[in-house]
């Protein structure tokens, strides 16, 4: 695990990936002059992130595609779930339309793993 700063632009690279610096109050000054008196204006100063705010970063981003698989699933079982009371053996027979409509939706995770990936679209629900 390579780490290492830029000490002029206070960018962080972790495993040749660059961190932009961070935000922190290094001072807080009481005002004294008559128009802002007892006023606190905070001092703030850019700091690079340290290691391991870089291994975290990289940990939530190597779990971004996880996320977005499953987010995917939620909401595919979602729509699936709406169907479910016409496969019953209760109900009238499904169409063909509406088994097509539901296997693309069951199927649409062997194409896409999330909905932000080129071309994506929810197959059209019959009418």
């Amino acid at each position: 695990m390579s780490y290492s700063i830029n000490s002029d632009t206070k960018y962080a690279t972790y495993n040749g990936h660059s961190y932009g610096p961070k935000c922190v109050i290094t001072q807080e000054i009481s005002t004294a002059d008559d128009e802002t008196r007892g006023k606190t204006i905070s001092v703030n100063t850019f700091v690079p992130l340290e290691e391991n705010e870089c291994k975290e970063m990289e940990a939530r981003r190597n779990a971004k595609p996880a996320r977005e698989l499953a987010s995917l699933r939620r909401k595919r079982d979602s729509k699936l779930a709406k169907t479910d009371w016409m496969s019953n053996s209760d109900a009238p027979t499904m169409s063909t339309a509406w088994k097509n409509y539901r296997q693309a939706l069951r199927d649409i995770t062997k194409t896409y793993t999330s909905q932000m990936d080129a071309g994506f679209k929810w197959p059209d629900e019959p009418s």
